[in-house]
């Protein structure tokens, strides 16, 4: 067991990372370097996570297989598993351990029995990254059965680091990523069968794919969230995904009915429409209700003394809360803020 001393340590040097202006990606690989360092992992999967759907977006992993990934997609959508990620997200204990959850009976776990094998794994820590009641990330750290399960002390460390982690990835996402290759114009449309394999696709959707695969995989983790959850509900998902090119994706997935076997499920990619990219910016920038509230009637066009007389509040006050927006958007006037919100 680590010492007091040494969590501290690492708490401390994980703060620092946070503090850098780096992207999302390359955020999440120095945070896990350094977090591992205190609590080894075999293997390790750490992703960004839109707060308003709480899907995974993309993820930085190491030790981990695209059968492994899809496997662990079936399972945090289409099968009732301890854990959660957005169980995590909702909790006030915002890290856990897979044997401590189970009340020490993994097998239990349909995770423990179907995903961990693949990987060589026994143990599994896992944590969502909240600030302000919403998650921006989660991790999941794994060791194999010549390790010891981890412990209440690295459950600690990871529930200390929750909110400085969220904050840290809140901030990357007004960060483009260093690949700036250009990305396809076209939608895509793929069908994926029961098991949520490739059946056919159009044109498109092969540069689509690329834009949003990190890995070697053949589908997108990004793509699987958003197929999973539409596998398992009875309304479409959706899913915002900042491209390798930086612009933002929508993605799609429903169901489809009808012939002679099961339905296929469709996947729609295209360009996000400004609106998404809008909300997402917004929460990203950590403003209140209130301040949210005027800014969207600054981007409809209104002057000062409109916005008042629609919120109920004096000019003077909504010029307080222009100010707080300016500084938190890094802007100086609304010319600028606009532009900025609608990444014009």
């Amino acid at each position: 067991m680590s010492s007091p001393v040494a969590q501290r340590e690492t708490v401390r040097d994980v703060e620092a990372v946070c503090r850098l202006d780096l992207g999302s990606r390359e955020l999440r690989r120095r945070i896990a370097e350094r977090l591992t360092r205190l609590v080894p992992a075999d293997s390790y999967c750490f992703g960004a996570i839109d707060p308003a759907t709480l899907l995974i977006t993309d993820d930085v992993s190491a030790g981990l297989t695209p059968d492994a990934a899809a496997a662990a997609v079936h399972n945090e959508y289409l099968v009732d598993d301890v854990l959660k990620f957005a169980a995590l997200a909702r909790s006030e204990m915002p890290a856990g351990t897979l044997g401590a959850a189970t009340g020490g009976d993994p097998e239990s776990s349909h995770r423990y029995r179907a995903v961990l094998p693949m990987i060589d794994a026994r143990h599994e820590l896992r944590a969502s990254f909240v600030v302000d009641r919403r998650c921006w990330g989660a991790i999941a750290l794994f060791r194999g059965g010549g390790r010891p399960d981890f412990t209440p002390a690295d459950i600690d460390v990871l529930r200390r680091l929750s909110a400085p982690v969220a904050a840290a990835l809140r901030r990357a996402v007004h960060r483009a990523p260093a690949d700036t290759a250009p990305g396809p114009a076209e939608a895509g449309v793929l069908l994926l069968d029961q098991d949520m394999r490739l059946l056919s696709e159009n044109p498109a959707a092969k540069l689509w794919r690329d834009e949003l695969a990190w890995s070697g995989a053949e589908l997108p983790i990004a793509v699987l969230e958003v197929a999973a959850r539409g596998r398992g509900a009875a309304l479409p998902a959706y899913g915002r995904i900042r491209g390798r090119s930086g612009r933002w994706l929508s993605v799609h997935a429903s169901p489809l009915s009808g012939g002679p076997c099961p339905g296929p499920l469709a996947v729609t990619m295209h360009p996000a429409p400004t609106a998404d990219v809008a909300e997402l910016l917004l929460l990203a920038y950590g403003l209140t209700p209130r301040e949210r509230d005027v800014l969207a009637r600054v981007v409809a066009g209104l002057p000062s003394r409109a916005i008042a007389m629609e919120l109920h509040i004096t000019a003077a006050t909504v010029q307080d809360h222009l100010k707080s927006v300016f500084t938190k958007t890094g802007v100086r006037s609304r010319r600028e803020l606009v532009a900025t919100i609608l990444d014009l």
